[in-house]
């Protein structure tokens, strides 16, 4: 271990007695997403949904709007289904943002696009055009 730690040039790892055995590895931050056959992969980000990405579409041509309004609009009954379908994988893909971060629950919050919502909304327009 000491040998392979030396060799990919990180320091040698530190052996413990604390309550049973630990080794500590120190990784260089600059090489830390390598993968073991050497190349460095990129993050996986999820496919956007149909839901998300109408609801991106809808934000973007209306602006904030609220739960019930975007009910409304999407002609859906169940708050369960808009919240689990389309804005909690929106949220937490960054596409869209609460107008009152400290109070998710209150009755004044909206949810409005973001800078990262719009991006994806003008490369789904581009896939759109023939």
């Amino acid at each position: 271990m000491i040998n392979r730690c030396r060799t990919a040039g990180l320091l040698e790892p530190e052996f413990t007695l604390a309550g049973g055995f630990v080794i500590t590895l120190r990784r260089r931050p600059d090489r830390a997403f390598e993968a073991v056959t050497g190349e460095v992969t990129p993050p996986v980000t999820p496919p956007v949904t149909p839901p998300v990405a109408a609801l991106i579409r809808l934000l973007a041509e209306a602006g904030e709007l609220g739960n019930a309004e975007i009910r409304e609009r999407m002609r859906l009954k169940d708050r369960t289904h808009l919240r689990e379908h389309y804005l909690e994988p929106a949220l937490a893909g960054g596409l869209i943002a609460l107008t009152v971060p400290g109070k998710p629950t209150s009755r004044l919050q909206k949810y409005r696009l973001t800078a990262k919502g719009r991006e994806l909304l003008a490369s789904l327009s581009k896939e759109q055009a023939p």
